[in-house]
């Protein structure tokens, strides 16, 4: 075939969505970055790129199901919601060494200092949240993350979060994604060891309920 045909065949391709057709397949297909995720929440956006410590792209910024976007918080984060944030980042990593210390309002208005403190009680670093996003900066988080250890692939399923550990791990998730619209309701182990978490509304009813890995702490889709 000569060349001047080929390009013309191609062209013609192209243009009846023959070709664009797989490419659109994959990237609307179901996955982590394909389709809305167990925690983003009715009417919001999924594709959002900045967000929370899991939202954006995954748990590391890289792409993943919890997005959710940039915005204020119906209501703002309180200090204790703060402290269970890094409770729960400690928890995930398997750090051990470290714990948080005192979680209170900054000098800064409309700022959160917690401290994190090591087993002699000696403050490593004070993290900063912002109430009214819920959230860290990109440079906290990223200096945070370099004093926690390397999860190992190969042991990482190896563990079991016990009830009061995926008590903080799910009360962690509705604080993140939750906006400050909903809360953790109850928390139940299933008779296979998952858990099965319900979120209320301020008001206390129900909206919606899921079941969460002993072992990841995550969702099971």
């Amino acid at each position: 075939m000569k060349r001047n045909t080929k390009i013309k065949l191609a062209a013609a391709l192209l243009a009846s969505g023959l070709i664009a057709t797989p490419i659109a397949v994959t990237y609307a297909a179901p996955g982590d970055g394909g389709a809305p995720g167990a925690w983003t929440m009715p009417g919001k956006g999924h594709g959002d790129k900045q967000g929370g410590e899991c939202a954006g792209r995954g748990e590391h910024g890289k792409g993943g199901k919890f997005h959710h976007e940039a915005r204020d918080r119906a209501t703002p984060l309180t200090p204790a919601e703060a402290r269970i944030l890094i409770d729960a980042m400690l928890l995930k990593t398997d750090t051990v060494d470290l714990k948080t210390g005192d979680a209170l309002m900054a000098e800064e208005p409309g700022k959160i200092d917690v401290l994190l403190v090591n087993a002699e009680g000696g403050v490593v670093k004070v993290i900063k949240f912002d109430a009214k996003t819920g959230r860290m900066d990109r440079d906290e988080r990223r200096d945070l993350r370099k004093l926690m250890p390397r999860p190992d692939k190969a042991e990482r399923f190896d563990r079991k979060f016990t009830a009061d550990q995926m008590n903080v791990l799910a009360n962690a998730m509705a604080i993140r994604f939750g906006n400050g619209e909903l809360k953790l309701g109850e928390l139940t182990q299933t008779k296979r060891g998952t858990y099965t978490a319900t979120l209320t509304n301020k008001a206390g009813d129900i909206v919606r309920e899921m079941e969460l890995s002993s072992v990841t702490g995550r969702p099971i889709s």
